[in-house]
């Protein structure tokens, strides 16, 4: 199923769904910036895990409608596109840029919400590391802490026209070799032809504006509206030992904090490698915790 939804107060949410059709509901939130279709990769893993998998457009993104900034606001659309699929308990799997709004998703409703899995999921970064005095993130945010929201939101869109628009206009396979230039060879070995072309239907899906990245980068990027340490349920954190993007300090400051959780660290395995070749493992380890 690809599909819009119209939720309640009259918003359009782009959703997917694929996998098993009677298999163990697992709701994904996909990176940054991404849309829904990225929750296809794992398709296959999940027809193999008996997965029910369903993923939408965050707000911004595609032709979800756009909303202020924040990660407890995604927490509450999940319950409302789970009542419109008929859906009443299932699992919640983020990765990178969608693993604060699985953690969001957790603490919506712990009654429905039966476990929160986590891949290669960023943290409130400037907290964990040191930042670079010269990332140039850091200007934008500074907009946030003053309280400009919309200063800050202006600037991520800028900075995305920037990193995005020449890439967008390049035919599929370009743009593809464009978006992982700087990614290892060794934590690509998940992209075949058949993921190349999910990965460019994706892109030029979810990135038809800019909104969707800039409310992400402002969302997790500024202060936190919501705090792991009342997440209830069970919770697995899975980062690789060789990420550069979203590294383990992200993943051990998010177990250090979440009562009931277990934190794997993938050996040798870069920001791909953790979430796009695991999917059978987490999949399946989610789909236990439902049962």
């Amino acid at each position: 199923m690809d599909a819009t939804l119209i939720l309640p107060d009259g918003r359009k949410v782009s959703v997917w769904e694929g996998g098993s059709p009677g298999g163990v509901p697992i709701v994904f939130h996909h990176g940054t910036p991404s849309g829904r279709l990225q929750a296809a990769l794992g398709a296959d893993a999940a027809v193999r895990q008996n997965v029910r998998i369903v993923s939408f457009n965050r707000p911004g993104y595609g032709e979800s409608t756009d909303t202020a900034p924040g990660l407890a606001s995604v927490g509450a659309d999940t319950m409302l596109v789970a009542d419109a699929l008929g859906i009443s308990e299932f699992a919640v799997l983020g990765a990178s840029g969608g693993g604060p709004y699985a953690l969001a998703t957790g603490l919506a409703d712990p009654g429905r919400v039966r476990a929160v899995g986590v891949a290669g999921g960023v943290g409130p970064w400037r907290l964990i590391t040191p930042p670079d005095p010269d990332d140039p993130d850091l200007p934008i945010l500074a907009l946030v802490d003053a309280g400009d929201v919309p200063g800050a939101l202006a600037g991520f869109r800028a900075q995305a026209r920037v990193a995005f628009e020449r890439m967008l206009a390049l035919p599929d396979e370009a743009m593809v070799d464009e978006f992982f230039r700087d990614a290892p060879t060794e934590d690509l070995s998940w992209l075949d032809q058949g993921a190349r072309r999910l990965w460019a239907a994706d892109a030029r899906d979810a990135l038809h504006t800019y909104d969707g990245y800039a409310r992400d980068n402002v969302s997790w990027g500024g202060p936190w509206d919501i705090d792991p340490a009342r997440i209830e349920v069970p919770t697995w954190l899975w980062y690789g030992e060789l990420d550069r993007m979203v590294p383990p300090e992200h993943g051990r400051w998010h177990a250090e904090r979440i009562p009931n959780s277990t934190l794997t660290i993938i050996p040798a395995a870069g920001h791909g490698g953790t979430i796009f070749a695991q999917w059978d493992d987490m999949l399946g380890v989610l789909r236990a915790a439902v049962r």
